[in-house]
């Protein structure tokens, strides 16, 4: 996945581009994103109670919105919809160690999980993820793959948590550094907002929104180069075994078909329902839509404010496979 910097277009307006920026402009603007950011702050009123505050826990249901095409028999397939139910918690440890950790159930029908964790300078996800191939071809592994591959995955973990931590509480792990520019303001569907570029590591610029009236996180836009890819589910009834293997051969000719060259994507967060929880206003729903397509709700049951976090949640190592 390769983000882009500045990627405010199609439904976005309004935000300014770095192209042909003077050195004056970029200081002022780098002034202005940190000014928004304090006042972002002291609008979750972090600020007020940083001193006191060490930990949060969350925890809430999510809800992922899947269009996959449903392969029934050779001559029969249909576009549909299903809705799969999980859960999320998320565990963060001030300054340096954060968690989240992801149930969810696949088209197939099996639950997965999966954990994210940043504990000091370690970042890792668990259970190990595969190893990438740099041939493209995950038969043939190099030495050097697996080092890649666990910088990429590390790489993710921070980037993911991140979003949280900034979009909650603009707050980064210790070791993800992170300033603001401002970049304007953009506006979707009627709706305007404050655009910061969030500087962070390893080039990740997203942008993160903010209400200009109530000066709260709303939400995150973050733009890639990635292949489009429609599931394409078996769903067939049969005991015949040439029916059944003529059914799969045009399963993998649909996907063939609908097999798409990589294009730009945008990503959207939106952060709602806020909510005073021992003094930080805190959103209680996120959505996130993919190219204007409802992806995710996150529904927030239960925050924990300087709760009892137990530390072998953030224990383990980086790790592939």
């Amino acid at each position: 996945m390769v983000v882009f910097g500045l990627l405010v277009s199609g439904p976005f307006e309004g935000a300014r581009t770095q192209t042909g920026w003077n050195p004056d402009q970029q200081l002022d603007d780098r002034a202005r994103g940190r000014e928004l950011a304090r006042k972002a702050r002291e609008a979750i009123s972090v600020s007020s109670i940083r001193a006191q505050f060490t930990t949060l826990s969350a925890t809430g249901k999510l809800r992922r919105f899947v269009k996959y095409v449903s392969v029934q028999s050779p001559t029969k397939i249909e576009n549909k919809e299903r809705t799969l139910n999980g859960k999320m918690e998320l565990d963060f440890v001030f300054p340096d160690k954060f968690r989240r950790r992801v149930s969810n159930s696949s088209l197939s029908g099996y639950t997965y999980t999966y954990t994210e964790v940043i504990n000091g300078e370690i970042a890792f996800r668990n259970p190990p993820p595969p190893i990438l191939s740099s041939r493209g071809d995950q038969r043939v592994i190099d030495v050097d793959d697996v080092e890649r591959s666990q910088a990429k995955y590390a790489q993710d973990a921070r980037q993911n948590l991140s979003f949280y931590s900034l979009g909650w509480l603009m707050d980064a792990p210790s070791s993800y550094p992170v300033d603001f520019i401002y970049a304007g303001r953009v506006t979707d569907h009627g709706r305007t907002d404050e655009a910061l570029i969030v500087e962070a590591p390893e080039g990740f610029r997203p942008i993160l929104l903010i209400d200009p009236e109530t000066f709260l996180p709303s939400g995150w836009i973050v733009a890639y180069v990635d292949v489009k890819r429609t599931p394409v589910i078996v769903e067939v009834a049969s005991v015949s075994r040439a029916y059944i293997s003529e059914t799969y051969a045009r399963a993998r000719r649909e996907r063939e078909a609908r097999r798409l060259p990589a294009a730009r994507r945008e990503l959207l967060w939106r952060f709602s329902d806020h909510e005073i929880v021992e003094g930080l206003r805190l959103p209680h729903k996120i959505t996130t839509r993919l190219d204007g397509d409802l992806l995710e709700e996150l529904i927030i049951s239960d925050f924990k404010v300087n709760g009892q976090i137990d530390a072998k949640k953030f224990e383990g190592r980086p790790q592939v496979r």
